[in-house]
């Protein structure tokens, strides 16, 4: 019996040709430490060392989580254009890098709200950077939908294992050791991540695919500003952008108000949250496991759209009250979703981008998907001063569930229009790849 799972495993473990699954494995183990480490870091390292370790208020928190932002998002652009110009190889090693080299400086300077500051900074850069890794890298394997939807069920799958595994990690190491320490952790995972990842390399060539990209052939390619050219000369990746982008303004109102809701409203210590990010790591194994299998033909912007929504029923299911036990269901409604979500979406984005481009376009998508997590700091200490940390938490979540719902009742017709695009360009894709 052990020895059948073993060989299902992997089975599932095996695409096309065995130079590709070599590639995939190395990928994921890599991107697996990568971001153990990252996750292990930000919500304890950061907001947890500001709420507990130095009684910061919403107002310190929303200056981190502004910095943190603003910093991804130039992380995001850099890396984006970066790994454009000098591949995925180099780029992984470079990326791992500069993760030590900010958990190492965080060592020194998170001693003070100032020094958290500063080193939010710095990890939101390096952060930023490596982010593209998981988004962009699998359009370098391969062009075909279902084997690129495997891979970003992959990359959801073992990112949702560093969720359960990094937050215990991270809340287990709070319970002995100053909360500013869980960034070691991350530090040792960086460098691990570097084993695997040393032998990644493209299987596909930007110019070999420039020629079949039917949209976007015309962006200009020195910037980022490519980036956004080519999605908004596509119909489907401009409906992607504006949908998360709306609806991820919801969930920048949680990032400065979560751990306050944890203290004032759950009334419990810093390692729940550990506890219950946890919990949405395992409903996203689930989530992962579902796209995963999910028929091609399902893979497209309505199905996008609706999972979205999902989202923001769990998230307003998390804190719509007091009750741990509520909020413990929420956040795995939340996590389930969340990882169907992030495969489809990933799937949807490699496809409709040239490869030349993949970067810069990933770059731009998850620059405004930041800046919009960024633009209720503006206005979430005014909001919960008034409402409370709850009512405006309850008030985000409403958001996130109402806009992708609006979108599929409101223009229907266009996302039916859309999904037959879709089909038609799987296939002549899938028929250009044999």
């Amino acid at each position: 019996m052990k020895k059948g799972s073993i060989e299902r495993g992997r089975r599932g473990l095996s695409f096309a040709t065995p130079q590709l699954t070599h590639q995939i494995r190395r990928f994921i183990a890599a991107r697996f430490f990568l971001y153990l480490g990252a996750m292990c870091s930000y919500f304890i390292g950061v907001m947890g060392t500001l709420t507990f370790s130095m009684g910061a208020g919403v107002g310190d928190n929303a200056i981190a989580v502004g910095l943190l932002n603003l910093c991804i998002v130039i992380g995001q652009i850099r890396g984006g254009a970066l790994l454009d110009r000098i591949g995925p190889r180099v780029f992984f090693r470079l990326a791992s890098f500069g993760l030590i080299l900010s958990g190492l400086l965080y060592q020194v300077v998170g001693t003070s709200i100032a020094g958290v500051f500063l080193g939010a900074a710095v990890f939101g850069m390096t952060w930023g950077i490596a982010d593209t890794v998981p988004r962009a890298f699998p359009a370098y394997f391969t062009a075909d939908l279902d084997e690129l939807k495997r891979i970003n069920a992959l990359v959801t799958l073992t990112g949702n294992l560093a969720i359960v595994i990094g937050p215990i990690a991270g809340g287990a190491i709070a319970l002995v050791a100053p909360t500013q320490a869980v960034f070691l952790f991350m530090v040792a995972c960086a460098a691990i991540s570097l084993i695997p990842g040393w032998g990644i390399e493209a299987l596909r060539e930007p110019e070999l695919e420039s020629s079949c990209a039917g949209e976007g052939s015309d962006t200009p390619s020195g910037s980022v500003s490519a980036g956004f050219s080519a999605i908004f000369g596509s119909r489907v990746l401009t409906l992607l952008f504006w949908a998360t982008m709306l609806s991820f303004m919801g969930y920048g109102a949680f990032d400065p108000l979560e751990s306050l809701f944890y203290r004032d409203v759950l009334k419990v210590g810093a390692s729940w949250m550990g506890w219950l990010s946890a919990l949405a790591g395992v409903g996203g194994l689930l989530g992962a496991a579902i796209a995963g299998v999910l028929p091609p033909r399902f893979v497209n912007v309505r199905a996008l759209l609706v999972v979205l929504f999902v989202t923001g029923a769990g998230s307003l299911l998390y804190v719509a009250t007091p009750h741990v036990l509520v909020a413990c269901a929420g956040q795995f409604i939340l996590g389930v979703a969340f990882s169907a979500f992030g495969p489809i979406k990933d799937t949807l984005v490699q496809i409709h981008t040239p490869l030349d481009r993949i970067g810069r376009v990933n770059a731009a998508m998850g620059a405004g998907n930041n800046l919009a997590g960024a633009i209720p700091l503006l206005c979430a200490p005014a909001l919960a001063h008034v409402m409370g940390v709850q009512g405006t938490l309850v008030a985000a979540g409403v958001l996130v569930a109402v806009v992708p719902l609006a979108i599929l009742v409101l223009r229907g017709r266009e996302i039916e229009s859309l999904v037959g695009m879709e089909r038609v360009s799987e296939y002549r894709i899938r028929n250009a790849s044999r």
